[in-house]
């Protein structure tokens, strides 16, 4: 029988399911997942559709079409298998003539980066640049510099033709981003839950791409698209305060909608304006009934039959798979459905989802104080900073005897 995930995707053929992890990490997660099935026949279903969800050496039997990383999900893999890491890091410090905490640090990102991409890479030159890809993040400390970011954009790009550099929804950010299409580089605009940031990065991309056509740039095997992180929207608790201080009574369904909306303009303003940029969705949920909420999850089936990529976590995949039996058919058409009237007008009463809804609700320069956009970029940067005294550590517990680090 197909999956949730394989349904959503005939309903268009420009949909892609995407995983939102390392593809190292896959087999792994599988085998944990397996042995939480209830019963024998269970667990031999649910292999048989993991064993067709990602297979990048051979792409034609795989459902998923790319993968996603940040910094967040790289460490949470080093930081689940420390052991086989910290040799590796030894190894980068032996490599350098002056080593460092900073510099050994780029160099585990880039690391993992790089094994990513290697796994995915079947996939990219079989399909010709058209799957495959791999997004990899910047360093959420250079959010806030275009020089820096360019910098550490340029080096990913170089460590494999299938990475697609992922740049923050900030205004410095999508300076980056011209700059880096300029060139011919594929970019993934994320830390974005807005229709303004919307459209700073379609305003971004075009404007990179007719400069890379000025000066002759190859675009045969480039893309571009926009990590719209949908769970995250609805979780930003600006919107329940907003509400609350007016009197209105907003219910789990109504965040949801309010979350699907912004991805329904979106979509509205490509296939009106030809912007060469496919929405990718992030975060996705499932929806609880105890909430009130009569669906699986109202981010599928209000997006099916869209022109739309959609990246996977494990614990999403595992919730699907639990409860695939609760979904309806999907409607093809649901995508151009509108949203209730009667629902958009409350929404509308919240300053937070007007100014995310109107395309011309914030400047770039107010992307970063939005309430989704804080909540994401603090957990990032403690993802971060894990990380960074991961590496700090291996050079204290190398040395003769512990000693305070200078650290970065």
């Amino acid at each position: 029988m197909p999956t949730v995930l394989e349904e959503l995707q005939r309903t268009s053929d420009a949909a892609e399911i995407w995983w939102d992890s390392s593809p190292l990490d896959f087999p792994g997660w599988c085998d944990r997942h397996l042995a939480t099935a209830p019963d024998a026949s269970t667990r031999e279903r649910w292999r048989e559709q993991l064993h067709r969800f990602l297979c990048p050496a051979t792409p034609e039997l795989s459902l998923a079409r790319g993968v996603t990383t940040n910094p967040s999900l790289v460490a949470q893999s080093v930081l689940a298998s420390p052991e086989s890491w910290r040799n590796d890091i030894r190894q980068l410090i032996r490599s350098q003539a002056s080593p460092d905490v900073a510099s050994t640090f780029s160099l585990l990102y880039e690391e993992a980066l790089r094994r990513a991409a290697r796994e995915m890479l079947p996939m990219w030159e079989a399909s010709e640049g058209r799957y495959g890809w791999v997004s990899g993040q910047l360093d959420p400390r250079h959010m806030f510099d275009t020089d820096l970011m360019l910098e550490q954009a340029l080096s990913i790009a170089r460590i494999a033709p299938n990475l697609m550099v992922k740049v923050p929804g900030t205004a410095q950010g999508y300076a980056a981003i011209r700059q880096l299409v300029a060139r011919g580089i594929s970019v993934n605009s994320t830390l974005s839950y807005t229709v303004p940031q919307f459209v700073a990065c379609a305003e971004a991309v075009e404007a990179g791409l007719l400069k890379a056509k000025a000066d002759g740039v190859d675009t045969g095997r480039w893309r571009a698209v926009f990590t719209h992180m949908i769970g995250r929207f609805g979780a930003n608790t600006d919107l329940r305060h907003e509400a609350a201080i007016r009197d209105i009574e907003l219910s789990q369904t109504d965040l949801r909608w309010a979350e699907v909306a912004i991805l329904k303009r979106i979509h509205t303003l490509i296939r009106e304006n030809g912007h060469p940029v496919k929405p990718l969705l992030s975060s996705l949920e499932v929806d609880d009934p105890a909430l009130g909420s009569a669906t699986l999850s109202m981010h599928l089936e209000q997006s099916a039959g869209g022109t739309v990529a959609y990246t996977c976590k494990p614990r999403f995949i595992a919730d699907v798979m639990l409860r695939e039996s609760e979904l309806p058919a999907f409607d093809a058409r649901a995508i151009e459905e509108e949203v209730p009237a009667d629902v958009l007008e409350k929404l509308n009463w919240l300053p937070s989802f007007q100014r995310a809804y109107a395309p011309d609700g914030m400047r770039p320069q107010e992307f970063c104080h939005y309430g989704s956009f804080i909540s994401t970029y603090s957990e990032v940067m403690g993802n971060t900073r894990k990380l960074i005294d991961f590496v700090a550590h291996q050079f204290q517990a190398a040395a003769l005897s512990a000693r305070p680090l200078q650290l970065i």
